[in-house]
């Protein structure tokens, strides 16, 4: 790999490939990688699962649902990953074509997509042992959850655009 240009090269190729993966991330929701976390295989649910007061049998039901997975979801979340990595690679590589930083992104998304798909059959499966009570006090403790994102999201928003417009005014100085 080959980087010339010192320290202002590796600045801009880094925030380079610090957007598009921040874009990356934002568009496939699955960049995360803690389990059960914010963004393990049900992104969100664990606690609100844990609220629910689930019964012994859908506990032990919701464990053969992520351990039916595990394998499927862990190769994904990987996947996601190097591709992640490749992407970093070509990026900050001068010497590496448009057209495969564009490919190398292209399967990003894809694999994005894949632990997306995972994600979203281990929360079909999870949602199906609730009972209707058990899902419509999960329907309200999302929306709560969502507020409190949405609000945040829109304030990191801010913060992001303001360090940009900072970073291209110190460009000037």
């Amino acid at each position: 790999m080959k980087i010339k240009g010192g320290w202002r090269t590796w600045l801009v190729a880094g925030l380079t490939v610090a957007a598009v993966l921040a874009g990356a991330a934002v568009g496939a929701h699955s960049i995360w990688a803690r389990p059960g976390g914010w963004g393990g295989p049900l992104p969100g649910l664990r606690h609100m699962l844990h609220e629910l007061d689930l019964t012994a049998d859908q506990k032990k039901q919701l464990a053969g649902v992520l351990r039916a997975h595990r394998a499927e979801w862990l190769q994904a979340r990987d996947k996601l990953a190097q591709a992640g990595r490749s992407m970093i690679e070509g990026a900050a590589d001068q010497e590496t074509k448009p057209e495969v930083i564009q490919a190398r992104l292209d399967a990003a998304a894809e694999a994005g997509k894949q632990l997306g798909r995972v994600g979203i059959a281990m929360r079909q499966e999870a949602l199906a042992l609730l009972t209707p009570q058990q899902k419509q006090e999960l329907a309200k403790r999302q929306q709560r959850f969502l507020q409190r994102i949405e609000k945040r999201m829109g304030e990191r928003r801010q913060d992001s655009e303001q360090h940009y417009d900072d970073w291209i005014e110190s460009l000037t100085r």
